[in-house]
């Protein structure tokens, strides 16, 4: 465990939401997180766009979702209920739900339209670190880090499987990301334990996996055409997987030598044509107290290339989001600021704010 250690405002929210700290999330050490302090900050937990682009979805560590437009960076809709952080807000397939995570221990749906909150899933020993949708929008996954995968029956309200990759005080148990492939059968998760799982929701057993990365699996995302699938780790290394027979195509650093501690943030998307891909991450001094780089980097997915190192932002970065058209790549921080960057000349171009509400 790490000695006692009074952490700058910020740092110390960065400790508790990205789980990237030096000691693991393991069966003896997974507690209910803090509270929230008394009006806290709309640091930004992840961004999405809808599918025509109008509409920005942003998931604050405030514990509310907020849709905004996208043209004027106005909010459009509130959604409150969480009581502690959200992770991930992301669409249903049809757009007409949304499912969040939370620090909170629950994961939630939510009806668009209304914004009424329509169902909520608990459970969980810890916070509920990721959601996902299976393509039919039928399923939800939820993974959190006491290790649990349960998946969601939606239209019925019910859960058809509680899954645990492994069991051990000594482990790393947390699930970090799920993610369904594109026939929805099959479903993949980034685990404490440096594996990737795959999971049969048929039948709710593991039926592969494999060690993917030195210290946990924090991210996984597919590209559109579901032909690769990314992971981002505790090495501060992207690798992409071939999706026909699982091997590692390539894989990019997030890694700076004058950092003591190099992380990867939660930020991890392929653009919508499938031709970049951007992660987020950072390093800590020696003794992990003080922030010594934070960026985003931005490669060629096809040869692994560096377009665009992106900086700017004091503390971890844990929304990415591609405009619809590719032009821009947006970048949330838990300092509140949404950042819009050129993908041509890897230059900020417009910057907004969270209010707080």
């Amino acid at each position: 465990m790490l000695p006692r250690i009074v952490f700058p405002t910020c740092l110390a929210i960065f400790f508790l939401l990205s789980e990237s700290a030096a000691h693991a999330q393991t069966l003896s050490d997974c507690r209910p997180s803090p509270p929230l302090p008394a009006n806290p900050k709309p640091g930004i937990g992840s961004l999405v766009f809808s599918k025509d682009g109008k509409t920005l979805v942003v998931a604050a560590t405030d514990g509310k979702i907020r849709l905004l437009d996208a043209a004027s960076g106005n909010v459009q809709k509130t959604l409150s209920g969480h009581r502690n952080s959200i992770y991930i807000a992301t669409f249903s397939p049809d757009e007409k739900l949304l499912a969040s995570s939370s620090r909170d221990q629950t994961a939630r749906i939510w009806d668009l339209a209304s914004g009424r909150e329509l169902q909520r899933i608990s459970g969980f020993r810890c916070a509920v670190k990721t959601v996902a949708f299976s393509p039919d929008g039928k399923m939800l996954a939820v993974s959190g880090n006491d290790g649990m995968i349960k998946v969601w029956d939606i239209p019925n309200g019910k859960q058809l499987w509680s899954l645990v990759h492994i069991n051990s005080a000594d482990i790393d148990m947390s699930a970090y990301s799920v993610t369904f492939d594109r026939s929805g059968k099959k479903l993949y998760a980034a685990n404490g334990d440096g594996t990737i799982s795959e999971w049969d929701v048929a039948n709710g057993k593991e039926t592969r996996a494999w060690k993917a990365h030195d210290g946990y699996v924090f991210r996984l995302e597919f590209n559109p055409d579901y032909t690769l699938l990314a992971s981002s780790g505790r090495d501060a290394t992207v690798k992409l997987w071939d999706t026909s027979d699982w091997h590692e195509v390539r894989s990019m650093s997030l890694r700076r030598p004058e950092a003591g501690y190099n992380f990867p943030s939660s930020g991890l998307v392929f653009s919508n044509d499938g031709k970049m891909i951007a992660a987020s991450g950072g390093g800590l001094d020696d003794k992990q107290t003080t922030y010594v780089f934070v960026h985003s980097v931005v490669w060629r997915v096809d040869s692994g290339e560096k377009l665009w190192t992106i900086e700017g932002s004091k503390f971890d970065v844990h929304g990415l989001a591609f405009t619809r058209d590719d032009k821009f790549l947006l970048t949330g921080g838990i300092d509140t600021w949404i950042k819009f960057w050129d993908m041509k000349t890897g230059r900020e171009t417009r910057a907004l704010t969270l209010p707080r509400e």
